[in-house]
């Protein structure tokens, strides 16, 4: 279940209600966005949430035409979260047109770029 970041009444009301076997993490590289990833984590080790791990969204941009990675959204801060709680980085995920258009047109399962290998097979039980 996809819910929104930070620790507000949302996220508490599910930890509360619903029998969660663990969660993951998402983020972006932003600073403020490791801010409110480590209010979230701390929630979930004060309700005995296992976290699976971290993922990373809009990482970098990567040109089709040189193959060099951009950070547009500036250096990741996904290493120093992941160190500082003893968490896995499952992936970080690129800004990919390909992905936004396949869920504009409800088809993502046909999206065949492999970032979501490493989230499986750390996840597959």
């Amino acid at each position: 279940m996809d819910l929104p970041p930070g620790t507000g009444d949302v996220p508490l009301t599910v930890f509360q209600s619903l029998k969660v076997d663990g969660i993951i993490i998402v983020t972006s590289p932003q600073e403020l966005v490791s801010m409110i990833v480590s209010k979230a984590v701390n929630m979930a080790n004060m309700m005995n949430i296992p976290i699976l791990g971290l993922v990373e969204n809009m990482s970098y941009f990567k040109c089709s035409e040189c193959d060099h990675e951009h950070r547009i959204f500036g250096d990741a801060h996904i290493e120093a979260i992941a160190e500082e709680f003893g968490l896995s980085i499952l992936a970080k995920l690129p800004i990919d047109k390909g992905i936004a258009t396949l869920c504009d047109k409800g088809m993502i399962e046909l999206y065949t770029g492999d970032w979501f290998d490493g989230v499986a097979n750390n996840l597959e039980v």
